[in-house]
């Protein structure tokens, strides 16, 4: 039976020693594998890391690092073969398309070589049978005896202001009244006035002229200066100045036509009375 003590005076002194603190051993905690694979786990890719200076030779973490590294640049050297082959693939294309334009513009210049070869070849076969060929008959031409109606047309008194008038006058007042006679069935007199005039072509001054004079008018603006008036006298008119108007004379035929035209139409219209009672 042990010994009993009534109070602690009776306690050894040895009993009172201080111990060291027991230390508190807490376990690690667990580590979740990357990826959250157990296949890893089981090959040790994800255990705790080890501390400095022990074996193993770094942790399953560095390893998928560098794994991931490994993986990063081959994806990134393929991206990059990926991209030079699509250059490459472009460049061929271009290649391609520019071989075939060539090969056309060889085929179109040997066709036109062998086109320019024929055309050799004819030219020099001519040039042969011309030299080969006898001198051709000298050929008489006798000049053409212009016949006229008895009694048609006489020699007018009238002067002309430029060199046929009458006869351009003359040929255009056939023309209208063949146009005239062609409208109303007056067959016969169509027939006669076309005859006439496929023998006489007119020479067609009268139609310049009037042409002239629009262009003139249609270039004078609101206002007819020295310029318009010089060349006006170079179709054969005569201008005199008035207080508003110009008095214009064309061989005995006299129209007014405004200084200062109120508007572009009423220039044109101008020109088209002075044309059609002169020409």
């Amino acid at each position: 039976m042990g010994k009993t003590y009534t109070d602690f005076s009776q306690l050894s002194k040895g009993m009172f020693k201080k111990r060291a603190p027991v230390e508190e051993i807490k376990p690690l905690p667990k580590t979740k594998a990357v990826g959250g694979d157990d296949v890893l786990s089981f090959f040790g890719l994800n255990a705790p890391e080890t501390p400095t200076g022990a074996s193993g030779g770094g942790s399953g973490n560095e390893r998928i690092l560098a794994l991931e590294a490994d993986v990063r640049a081959v994806r990134a050297e393929s991206a990059a073969l990926e991209a030079a082959k699509a250059e490459a693939e472009r460049k061929a294309g271009d290649f391609e398309r520019q071989l075939a334009a060539e090969r056309q513009m060889r085929v179109a210049a040997e066709a036109e070589r062998e086109r320019l070869r024929g055309e050799v070849m004819r030219l020099r076969n001519e040039l042969e049978d011309a030299l080969t060929a006898p001198p051709a008959p000298s050929v008489t031409v006798e000049p053409v005896k212009e016949v006229r109606v008895d009694g048609l047309l006489r020699m007018p008194t009238t002067a002309e202001t430029f060199p046929g008038e009458v006869r351009e006058h003359v040929l255009a007042a056939l023309l209208e009244a063949h146009e005239a006679a062609e409208s109303s069935e007056r067959d016969r007199r169509a027939a006669v006035l076309g005859d006439v005039l496929a023998a006489n072509k007119p020479s067609g001054e009268l139609e310049s002229r009037r042409k002239a004079l629009r262009q003139i008018i249609k270039d004078t603006g609101s206002f007819v200066d020295a310029r318009t008036i010089a060349a006006l006298e170079k179709l054969g008119f005569k201008c005199v100045s008035g207080n508003k108007h110009w008095k214009i004379d064309y061989a005995n035929v006299r129209i007014p036509m405004s200084k200062t035209p109120s508007n572009h139409r009423a220039a044109l219209n101008t020109a088209t009375d002075i044309a059609n009672r002169c020409f």
